[in-house]
């Protein structure tokens, strides 16, 4: 698998730099996220143990790769978001000229490919990632990634340091007494989002974080989909509401994990942010 640069031609099987290109949930319970995933959406899972990258769990849905599971060695739960890069190394080395700071080490994961986590000047953890040749990854269906919004307090950083590292085109949206959002575009096409974190409800234990949105069975439906989750032991954080991207809910995994879920086929032309129905600590 190719990664291009912005404005490049990008045939079939070839990804644009700067594009998501993998998800990977950090976590304090890797069996209590398993089973939670394998009953919310039929991940089924493999185990691989490399002695540079250490364990990881790849789940795949129906045949195809989705996500990939870590334990974490802290006390949070998260997802993470990985962008493609065309050099991870290269890419580091501009990302901490801008500010960032390398937290997880490159690192050469067999069958995924290289990739590197850090931080940057919004203060919310990225991945980059230059996929093997082998590399796959489903989006865009039940079960898979749908949609991603980096949200965090230091908007202008965020928006800067993105698009210095990318080439992001951004779009401004919001409205008196909402939270600001971004739509950042490459060749075009939307591809993430920034949503900016209402001042009145941050505390000191606000982390900025990425919200990813997987997605519902159109047949299931986000509200019979939240109700499996909590018999699951998974707790709701917002309750379904519609959107233009479609009917969402933000939940949080038995270990503590936060993501949205959304069907896309009830999309309706109001547009909002489930960051906006989610100030942000329980």
């Amino acid at each position: 698998m190719a990664v291009v640069q912005p404005g490049e031609a990008a045939p079939q099987w070839e990804i644009v730099a700067g594009m998501p290109c993998w998800i990977e949930l950090v976590t304090t319970d890797v069996e209590q996220a398993r089973e939670f995933y394998a009953e919310l959406f039929g991940w089924r899972y493999e185990t691989h143990q490399d002695d540079e990258a250490g364990e990881h769990v790849v789940a795949y849905r129906d045949g195809f790769p989705v996500a990939s599971i870590r334990r974490s060695a802290g006390e949070h739960s998260e997802w993470r978001l990985f962008l493609a890069a065309q050099d991870v190394d290269t890419t580091a080395e501009q990302a901490l000229g801008e500010g960032a700071r390398i937290v997880v080490p490159p690192a050469d994961v067999p069958g995924i490919g290289r990739k590197t986590v850090l931080v940057g000047p919004s203060d919310a953890e990225f991945g980059l990632l230059s996929p093997d040749d082998s590399w796959q990854f489903d989006v865009g269906l039940p079960g898979t990634l749908m949609w991603a919004e980096l949200v965090t307090i230091k908007a202008a950083a965020a928006d800067g340091f993105f698009q210095r590292l990318f080439g992001y085109e951004a779009e401004q949206f919001g409205a008196e007494n909402r939270s600001n959002y971004a739509v950042w575009y490459l060749a075009g096409e939307s591809v993430l989002a920034r949503v900016s974190m209402i001042r009145d409800y941050i505390t000191p234990d606000t982390r900025p974080h990425w919200l990813l949105y997987l997605g519902a069975d159109a047949d299931e439906g986000i509200d019979g989909l939240v109700h499996r989750a909590i018999g699951l032991g998974g707790r709701v954080r917002v309750d379904p509401y519609g959107s233009s991207i479609g009917r969402v809910a933000v939940l949080r995994d038995p270990t503590g994990a936060r993501f949205a879920v959304v069907d896309d086929s009830q999309a309706t032309d109001w547009f909002d942010s489930a960051a906006n129905f989610d100030p942000y600590d329980d």
